[in-house]
């Protein structure tokens, strides 16, 4: 058992195993939160392109500004993934000692 924190709570390896199931719920829901929400601008963008083209200068902004949603989702839910992988090796190492 470990102690965690600085409170006299004790947390065992399936406690921490739940966590990182939790965990990564919660990034597999962020990611698709902010992916849908990408998506749903970007189709409602080239829809209003499709009725009213942008200029063309403005239009690439847009396409490029939608890759870049994609990419800032992509690391932030990395980033939160491995995170959460870390804290949970920690907690498992903790636990073995």
């Amino acid at each position: 058992m470990l102690y965690w924190g600085g409170r006299e709570r004790r947390v065992g390896y399936w406690w921490s195993v739940m966590s990182l199931v939790g965990h990564l719920v919660g990034t597999a829901f962020i990611f698709t939160a902010l992916f849908s929400i990408g998506w749903l601008v970007s189709v409602v963008l080239h829809a209003l392109h499709r009725y009213h083209p942008f200029p063309d200068e403005i239009f690439k902004f847009v396409t490029r500004m939608e890759l870049y949603l994609v990419y800032a989702d992509t690391a932030l839910s990395t980033v939160v993934l491995i995170a959460g992988m870390v804290h949970f090796c920690k907690k498992v190492v903790e636990v073995r000692r």
